[in-house]
């Protein structure tokens, strides 16, 4: 048995498509399926809180990467 994490498509005809992400030989498998209570969404303003919040577990919010960057900038110009 193997478990596969995939993201799967179930188009407006009602077909499921599966892209397997590991290789697996070709034919016909039993495979049980449960799907998330609502699809993924494509908005991007979602996509954007999802990426913060993934990358807040990193770098706490009263760090200023921005200004760090230019400080960096700064810095670098002064050794030119």
């Amino acid at each position: 048995m193997i478990t596969l994490g995939v993201t799967v498509t179930i188009t407006s005809d009602g077909k499921l498509l599966v892209n397997s992400p590991v290789d697996i030989p070709k034919g016909e498998y039993k495979a049980v399926i449960v799907l998330e209570d609502k699809p993924i969404s494509d908005d991007l303003h979602d996509s954007v809180k999802n990426a913060q919040a993934i990358f807040r577990q990193y770098i706490p919010p009263t760090r200023k990467l921005s200004e760090e960057l230019v400080q960096e900038r700064r810095e670098e110009s002064l050794n030119e």
